[in-house]
C-alpha cells in the first residue's frame, strides 16, 4: 500500500532583526551562493522550478531564499557513481527509487531540499508525483563541496530526519571518508576508504566500497 505523505504545514517566514540572524538561519552559507534575483525572502516554489527545471542551476528554497547547491566535477563524479550503484541494485530488486540532485523535496519545515542522492521506497512513492512533493529520502545522501558549512549540513540533516529519513551519509571527497546517521544529532559512524557503505534495513542487501566512489579521481590542486 502506498503511504503519502502528510501535507507540510503552512509556516510563516521568520523575520530577522539584522542580516546576520538572516544568514544564520541559511546554515551560514558563503553570500556567493544566495540568489538576489528574486529577493531574498520573497523567492517561491515556481522560482525554483525555473532555475532547476529551465536554468539548470540547483538551487535549495529555505524561508523565501534561492540558496544555490555547490557544485563541482569531483563531486558529481562520486554523486554520479553512488546514484548508478544504488539505481541497478534497487531496479533489479524493486526496491523503490533513486534520484540525483536535481530531485525536488519539499520538507515538513516546509523547505525544499536537493540531496545529492536520494533513495526512496516503494511504499512511500506517491501515486503521483508533483514538481515538489511532499517527501523524503529513506535514504538522504549528501556529498560535500567546499562551500558547503557544518551548520548547512546540520540544518539539512535535522529537516531530513524529522522528515522521515531512516538514513543519510554525508561523503566527504577530502579526506575520502563518509559520516553514517541514523538520527540528526551525531553520526553513528565516520567510515574512511577501507571502509564500505552499509543500507541496512533501508536498502536491503546493498553495500559499496567506498574506494570504489573515488576510484581514479585525481586529487584536487
Amino acid at each position: 500500500m502506498t503511504t503519502l505523505a502528510a501535507p507540510s504545514p503552512v509556516t510563516p517566514r521568520p523575520r530577522f532583526a539584522n542580516a546576520a540572524e538572516w544568514l544564520r538561519a541559511l546554515g551560514g552559507v558563503p553570500l556567493e551562493r544566495i540568489v538576489f534575483d528574486p529577493w531574498p525572502g520573497s523567492a517561491t516554489e515556481a522560482d525554483l522550478l525555473r532555475f532547476v527545471e529551465r536554468d539548470k542551476r540547483l538551487c535549495e528554497l529555505v524561508d523565501g531564499t534561492l540558496v544555490e547547491k555547490p557544485v563541482g566535477y569531483r563531486e558529481s563524479v562520486i554523486a554520479s557513481r553512488l546514484a548508478a550503484k544504488l539505481t541497478v541494485h534497487c531496479d533489479e530488486r524493486g526496491l523503490g527509487l533513486v534520484s540525483g540532485a536535481d530531485s525536488t523535496m519539499r520538507m515538513r519545515s516546509g523547505r525544499i531540499r536537493l540531496p545529492d542522492v536520494a533513495f526512496v521506497s516503494k511504499e512511500r512513492v506517491p501515486l503521483v508525483l508533483k514538481p515538489v512533493p511532499d517527501l523524503s529520502p529513506d535514504l538522504a545522501v549528501e556529498v560535500l563541496s567546499e562551500s558547503n558549512t557544518a551548520d548547512e549540513i546540520k540544518q539539512k540533516l535535522r529537516e531530513y530526519f524529522q522528515s522521515g529519513t531512516r538514513l543519510a551519509w554525508i561523503v566527504d571527497s577530502q579526506p575520502e571518508t563518509a559520516a553514517v546517521y541514523r538520527n540528526p544529532d551525531s553520526p553513528v559512524a565516520v567510515i574512511d576508504s577501507s571502509g564500505r557503505l552499509d543500507g541496512e534495513e533501508v536498502v536491503p542487501g546493498f553495500s559499496v566500497a567506498l574506494a570504489d566512489l573515488f576510484k581514479g579521481l585525481p586529487p584536487v590542486a
